[in-house]
């Protein structure tokens, strides 16, 4: 359907599992209902710092963080797929995945790494995973934001609105992921650097 016509670096849109689908019917719709859904997950996370047991970074808070940003929208909200897609590591692999991220992250910050190249590794390993059917992106951005937050780090102010649709950030942002998944941070840490002193 050209209204859900997907755009480069996006898991395909599968409208079958929303909530309300006759209100929401092509991308526009989607993007004014997951809003409200969303900006509370913000600010319940990045309005004041959070606390380690409201941002407990594991395998089931992962889960609850897209739950809480999607939950009103999607029936499969904060569940992880069960099939595989475009983008993503094999649906089997998921779980152990996806908990040894939470793992890493105490190793990350064990060993002194600064918080800023930890949000890195968080957003790229997180979007590299791949969970849910969809809202991988926004979720790994929020997730390593909430990282920053928690550790009393500046967060990065990610443009949403022109990640979400074709533009030139958008490239630059999936270039550097690209770049990323071949070992090489560089590119993708100078755009969280960028949008972390606006």
């Amino acid at each position: 359907m050209p209204e859900w016509e997907s755009i480069e670096g996006e898991t395909p849109i599968d409208p079958s599992g929303l909530k309300q689908p006759g209100l929401v019917t092509n991308r526009r719709d989607l993007a004014a209902t997951e809003a409200p859904n969303i900006s509370k997950a913000f600010l319940k996370y990045l309005a004041s710092k959070p606390s380690r047991r409201s941002a407990c970074f594991d395998y089931a808070w992962f889960l609850q963080l897209h739950r809480e940003m999607f939950g009103n929208v999607w029936h499969w909200a904060g569940s992880p797929r069960k099939h595989d897609l475009n983008l993503g590591i094999s649906h089997f692999q998921i779980p152990d995945q996806t908990s040894a991220l939470a793992s890493d992250l105490l190793s990350w910050t064990g060993f002194g790494h600064p918080l800023l190249d930890q949000a890195v590794w968080l957003h790229h390993r997180a979007a590299y995973i791949h969970p849910f059917e969809n809202g991988n992106g926004r979720w790994a951005r929020l997730l390593s934001n909430i990282w920053l937050k928690v550790n009393g780090e500046r967060v990065v102010a990610w443009p949403d609105n022109l990640l979400g649709e074709s533009s030139e950030i958008r490239g630059e942002y999936l270039a550097s992921i690209r770049q990323a998944d071949g070992g090489d941070f560089s590119a993708f840490g100078e755009l969280h650097r960028r949008f972390q002193d606006v």
